[in-house]
């Protein structure tokens, strides 16, 4: 069953809220024929649903992948560079193995960026010791620069204003905490939570600076730890 929120913005069945609601008009109508086929109608990317039978929104993974996840491919498989998608019940769900430890992370694709959904969990050689972390570790400023999968690196400023902007944000940073890379003092950095949430991360450069969400700024050591979020390009 498709979720409730996959339908917002899009042409729905009189059997799904007791009306037709349109809000993206595709120009042509959603038949069996054309079930899974993405196209653009009023600025966005639009799906041809069967389990609907009509023009949804396509998602930001569809979006950012230019293919549909529908139950006409369920189940299908795809890769891209190093990280495996499968279309899901819901939506295609990626992966990336960290050859180093063999670990498996959830992504998400964001438009031309790949994000990991979980904070870091590589201990060798890094991390501080901390009880409370379960599945993760934490690093101090100087190890969060150097610790993340080759070909991976941690975000920077610019790149979480980037997701913000595209929609991206509360896909990726539901747990954990961020640190951007903005410079202060030398044995410095700022940490920004967001909503009720107080949560931090490093970010790549000289001496981090969180990126701001909603609320909160606090100047901390960066010999602090923090849990890591590692991204990388498509």
């Amino acid at each position: 069953m498709v979720s409730l929120n996959r339908f917002l913005g899009t042409v729905l069945p009189v059997a799904v809220l007791g009306l037709s609601v349109s809000f993206a008009f595709a120009e042509e109508e959603c038949t069996e024929a054309i079930f899974g086929k993405m196209t653009r109608a009023n600025n966005k990317n639009i799906v041809c649903d069967p389990e609907l039978n009509a023009w949804r929104d396509a998602t930001m993974m569809e979006s950012s992948i230019q293919k549909s996840c529908t139950k006409k491919n369920l189940n299908e498989k795809m890769a891209i560079k190093s990280i495996s998608l499968v279309c899901s019940d819901d939506d295609w769900e990626g992966t990336f193995v960290d050859s180093r430890d063999n670990r498996k992370y959830a992504v998400a694709i964001i438009a031309n960026q790949v994000w990991m959904k979980e904070n870091l969990d590589y201990e060798k050689m890094f991390g501080i010791d901390c009880k409370q972390c379960e599945g993760y570790h934490i690093y101090d400023f100087g190890d969060a620069q150097k610790v993340c999968p080759k070909g991976w690196k941690l975000p920077s400023i610019d790149d979480w204003d980037f997701i913000s902007k595209n929609g991206g944000l509360m896909n990726v940073a539901n747990t954990g905490a961020f640190w951007s890379s903005t410079k202060v003092k030398e044995s410095t950095a700022i940490k920004q939570g967001y909503a009720a949430d107080i949560r931090w991360k490093w970010v790549e450069g000289e001496v981090g600076k969180v990126q701001r969400f909603f609320v909160l700024q606090q100047t901390l050591p960066r010999k602090n730890g923090y849990p890591v979020r590692c991204m990388t390009d498509k």
